[in-house]
């Protein structure tokens, strides 16, 4: 089901990607990071685990590297299922790749020097707690506030599920209905 919302191939001429990370251990789960305060780009901020896309990898090897390095859990336990609009960072003009990647792995190692704290959060209490302000969406996931870049990612995978569903709690519903088509 939610394969079916995503984009087979990213668009655009990405820069950086980050991982979406599901995780489908009992409930529908969504992972961000929050990033370490020493670090020189985003220091603090929520965000997807993610980077800058190095000579001879695409998005997806990008994303799935990264999250290796950031989290400490081996790429082969990710399932890639597809990707959401590539995204501008205005700040850094740099274009970010969403991949979404589905795991049922819950036990991580992050790498402190650039992840402070490990977010895990319902999709659906995620999705639900959006927020519309003067420059856009914003989430909270486990009490974080979710803006800038992280929050438009957010906000895409929100209005493709609200287009084809006609609401997030619809979404859910069926979603728990249709375990074995859920992604």
């Amino acid at each position: 089901m939610l394969r079916e919302l995503l984009s087979s191939e990213p668009d655009g001429n990405p820069m950086a990607a980050v991982l979406v990370p599901i995780i489908t251990c009992r409930d529908t789960k969504i992972l961000m990071i929050k990033r370490g305060k020493d670090l020189t780009r985003s220091a603090g901020h929520i965000a997807f685990p993610g980077g800058m896309i190095e000579r001879g990898e695409d998005a997806v090897e990008t994303a799935l590297r990264e999250f290796e390095e950031e989290l400490g859990v081996n790429r082969s336990k990710i399932d890639v299922i597809g990707f959401l609009k590539t995204r501008e960072v205005l700040e850094y003009r740099i274009k970010i790749c969403p991949v979404v990647g589905v795991t049922d792995e819950n036990n991580f190692s992050p790498d402190l020097r650039e992840v402070s704290r490990i977010l895990i959060d319902r999709l659906e209490r995620v999705l639900t707690s959006r927020r519309v302000a003067d420059w856009g969406a914003n989430f909270e996931c486990m009490g974080e506030l979710v803006w800038g870049a992280s929050s438009r990612v957010l906000d895409d995978l929100y209005l493709r599920i609200v287009r084809k569903y006609g609401s997030i709690k619809r979404f859910f519903s069926i979603l728990r209905g249709n375990y074995a088509r859920r992604y």
